[in-house]
């Protein structure tokens, strides 16, 4: 299903295009990361440090075994390369120090005399080497503490800090949303991508920002090690890598697709959840916590089925890697036992190649999991990235004004409308509302009253035909000034979990205590809000959940006075009250529209008594209009509603 430019949910995904779109993933979290640039690179320095400080434990243990171990060999191959360590040692660092002096121009005298004057004192006396051994060990084993420490610290907060970016700019794209886009797609749906997909974002990211800066480049700091000592011997052992790769390539898409198919049915099973918790008064009140249990299992069943694969998966990818790796362990086993009798290798430099191999395996292991981290992250990612890419159905036009609050009249002509592009909720309505009068909508469910007022502060945009305020047309408005001069109270209270001042206020910092008190007292909410345990500091719990539903209204038309709009539109405010809160709010509401220009959405037609106009509305069309008296003195389809209504309440009694 395409919703605003940007996939939602529907058909699978070919795999060509899941590609292309894995691809646009890695590259967009790439920008993301991008912008930590300066922790990307001190990360990336204090893997190195880490790596090198292996490498330089390896070559020391090696050199360490080599001097205080070494026997002339007694019989050597013709072609055999042996040579006295110890001259071996101090020549090399002769050739670092002059490859010092090449770069940098400077490089220390008699280093390399020195180092043969102790390599030589050493094979004099071995427990001295073996005390220097562990004392160097032991040092670049702290170096490598403090070093990885912040390698993971700087690498977790990468992985940590897009993955809130990515949040926020889901988020901010969200509010871009048309009303359409809320009305078509459930919250458990949406909820889904700022739960669990980001969950999975940042458990992947974590990992991969820790590992594939640090492992790769200890890979690679170990194989370069392992070349230096026997590069023939090294082919060997390493021969099996390609076949690892390919391996976990292969398992990488496999689970990639497996993610994002659980993320879909996450998803479902959080809109049937949510729909349970929002209707459970009905559920235990019809007794049917027994089908919500099973439809619910239902989405869990269908959940487990991609859980499982997921499963299977990860737990494939370890071992096949291991055992892969094995092989070429037993082949380097056999190979370099071949060479050490042909006396190509001597005890040190085969021990400092089967630690440097050896040592391969862990890196090598670890990036087989964030291969699997990495499809997850992406896999997520994706689903994050259509939020954030998604464009809104109504968009502001790029050359927008501000428009003037309502000085004269708001016009609908020839206005058609349908959402689903063939059945039209509204049909050829051409309509004036004069500034000051009060409209009323009546007509049967379904006849298009709600679609008509979410028209106004361009909710949707007419299919044809075009809605006029003051002769401009609503769509050459900016947002912010058509909006402005709008309040809404629908039946449908909206509150939020906040203190009672900030719901009346509703981040508007500019209204001060006065005005608040004011507009709740406009509301005949003041005197309850009085008594409330921290007065208007109350915080009233999610969708106002601690108060009755004539306070609630109650403080929704506060919200609405307290902006004293130049259009106010009541959709059905008090239908749903008992008669005293009825009341108590039509009473706030005839004094507050006394002389605005207000729209009323009437199911009770006793609440539109003051009305100055009646439209009756049927199959999207304005099937008449005009005041209740005209309507009440013809045959027409207000006086049989009226009739039917007021005959029903009367039979009531």
């Amino acid at each position: 299903m395409i919703i605003s430019g940007g996939t939602f949910e529907g058909a699978p995904t070919t795999g060509k295009a899941m590609k292309h779109s894995a691809w646009h993933a890695y590259s967009r979290l790439v920008t993301f990361a991008w912008r930590y640039k300066m922790r990307l690179v001190t990360s990336l320095f204090f893997a190195l440090v880490i790596a090198a400080s292996f490498g330089a434990m390896l070559v020391a243990v090696g050199t360490i075994i080599r001097v205080t171990f070494y026997e002339p060999p007694a019989v050597v191959a013709e072609d055999a390369t042996l040579e006295d360590p110890a001259l071996k040692l101090s020549r090399d660092v002769g050739d670092m120090t002059q490859t010092m002096r090449r770069v940098v121009g400077w490089g220390p005298d008699g280093l390399s005399d020195w180092v043969l004057a102790k390599a030589m004192s050493m094979r004099a006396n071995r427990m001295r080497a073996i005390v220097i051994a562990a004392g160097l060990m032991l040092f670049l084993a702290f170096i490598m503490s403090v070093a990885r420490f912040i390698q993971e610290y700087l690498a977790g907060s990468i992985g940590a800090n897009i993955t809130t970016d990515l949040g926020g700019a889901m988020y901010e794209n969200l509010m871009r949303q048309s009303v359409g886009f809320f009305e078509m797609h459930s919250s458990g749906e949406i909820l889904s991508r700022f739960t669990n997909d980001i969950f999975m974002v940042n458990r992947g990211l974590q990992g991969v920002f820790v590992k594939l800066m640090r492992e790769p480049i200890k890979v690679g700091v170990f194989l370069a090690v392992a070349l230096s000592v026997d590069w023939q011997l090294t082919l060997v052992g390493v021969c099996i890598l390609p076949l690892v790769l390919y391996t976990l390539i292969s398992i990488g898409k496999k689970m990639r697709s497996s993610v994002r198919r659980s993320l879909q049915k996450i998803a479902g099973m959080a809109t049937v959840v949510n729909e349970t918790i929002k209707g459970i008064a009905i559920i235990k009140g019809y007794n049917m916590e027994s089908y919500e249990v099973a439809r619910v299992k239902r989405e869990i069943a269908r959940l487990r089925k991609f859980l499982l694969r997921m499963v299977t998966l990860h737990a494939a990818t370890g071992p096949l890697t291991e055992f892969l790796l094995v092989l070429g362990v037993v082949a380097f086993v056999l190979f370099s036992g071949s060479r050490v009798e042909a006396g190509l290798l001597d005890a040190g430099d085969l021990v400092q190649l089967y630690f440097a191999l050896a040592m391969m395996l862990d890196p090598v292991r670890k990036l087989s999991d964030v291969n699997n981290l990495v499809q997850t992250s992406v896999a997520s990612a994706e689903r994050c990235f259509e939020f954030i890419d998604m464009k809104p159905a109504i968009e502001q036009a790029p050359d927008a004004v501000d428009i003037e609050p309502l000085r004269e009249s708001i016009r609908f002509e020839n206005v058609h409308f349908s959402y689903d592009g063939e059945r039209e909720a509204l049909t050829d309505i051409t309509v004036e509302i004069r500034k000051g009068e009060m409209v009323a909508l009546v007509g049967p469910s379904g006849s298009g009253k709600s679609t008509f007022v979410k028209l106004l502060p361009r909710f949707y945009d007419p299919t044809r035909g075009a809605v006029y305020i003051d002769g401009k047309d609503i769509r050459g408005a900016t947002f912010a000034s058509l909006r402005e001069q709008m309040s809404i109270v629908t039946q449908d209270t909206i509150l939020f979990a906040e203190s009672i001042r900030a719901n009346i206020a509703f981040g508007r910092d500019s209204y001060d205590d006065t005005r608040v008190r004011n507009a709740a007292g406009a509301a005949y909410a003041d005197e309850f809000i009085r008594h409330l345990p921290r007065g208007y500091d109350t915080v009233i719990g999610e969708s106002g959940c601690t108060l009755s539903g004539g306070q609630r209204q109650r403080l929704a038309i506060a919200r609405a006075i307290i902006k004293d709009p130049a259009l106010l539109i009541l959709d059905e405010a008090t239908s749903s009250l008992d008669t005293e809160s009825e009341r108590l709010i039509q009473e706030a509401l005839d004094h507050f529209v006394e002389g605005r220009t207000t729209i009323v959405i009437a199911h009770r037609l006793s609440t539109i008594q003051k009305a100055d106009r009646i439209l009756v509305m049927d199959s999207g069309r304005i099937a008449e209009q005009g005041t209740m008296e005209e309507l009440l003195g013809r045959d027409s389809l207000y006086r049989r509603l009226h009739d039917t209504q007021f005959n029903t309440a009367r039979n009531g009694q």
